[in-house]
């Protein structure tokens, strides 16, 4: 029997079972596993660890079924890591990456320097890249995406910042104004098409 694989990981359990059901509409077989299930209402889950697990010779045709996940979902100290380093920045703009475990789930936020020391575009240090790379791979993580702040202007991808995405499967989260009301929000970025989808604080 082949190794059961996880494809996707949601916040909650209806979720990962719509997936599911998509999934077996196309006629593959998936199975929803909840890392914190159990309490008083089994089938709430305040966290983010309801994963969907799939044979692995099915990865990839499960992955095109179902697509990228809607939303990114974040530890609230991850999310203060990125406001904090952006402020710290502060006017040149931000940068860093996310690293996710196999289940997709990001777990580090490596806060880099931008060797562009400029308010209005970012380059991450080649050598601290590596380095958060190298701590990534030891723990059995992936870069799974990147984020930097707009100094003053609101957390939109700016017409460089499309064209600098390279990956369309990774997560492009911007901070900002960092001068105003700060928000955090993602893209997923295609061919230059923008998409925004939502950012969850879980845990």
């Amino acid at each position: 029997m082949s190794e059961l694989v996880p494809v996707a990981v949601y916040p909650f359990r209806g979720d990962a079972e719509v997936a599911r059901a998509h999934l077996a509409a196309e006629g593959i077989a998936a199975v929803v596993v909840a890392d914190d299930e159990g309490g008083l209402n089994p089938g709430f889950y305040a966290r983010y660890g309801v994963r969907v697990l799939v044979r692995s010779p099915d990865l990839a045709t499960a992955r095109s079924v179902i697509g990228p996940p809607s939303e990114l979902a974040l530890d609230p100290q991850l999310i203060e890591a990125m406001v904090a380093h952006s402020g710290f920045c502060y006017p040149e703009e931000a940068c860093g990456l996310l690293a996710a475990d196999e289940s997709g789930a990001v777990r580090m936020v490596y806060c880099l320097t931008n060797v562009d020391h400029s308010p209005n575009r970012f380059t991450v240090d080649p050598a601290e890249h590596y380095h958060a790379w190298r701590h990534a791979e030891a723990n059995g993580w992936t870069m799974a995406g990147s984020f930097h702040s707009h100094p003053r202007t609101e957390p939109v991808p700016s017409s460089s910042d499309v064209a600098g995405a390279l990956d369309p499967d990774w997560w492009y989260v911007v901070v900002g104004p960092v001068a105003g009301d700060t928000e955090v929000r993602c893209y997923r970025i295609e061919h230059r098409e923008v998409i925004e989808v939502a950012v969850r604080r879980v845990g």
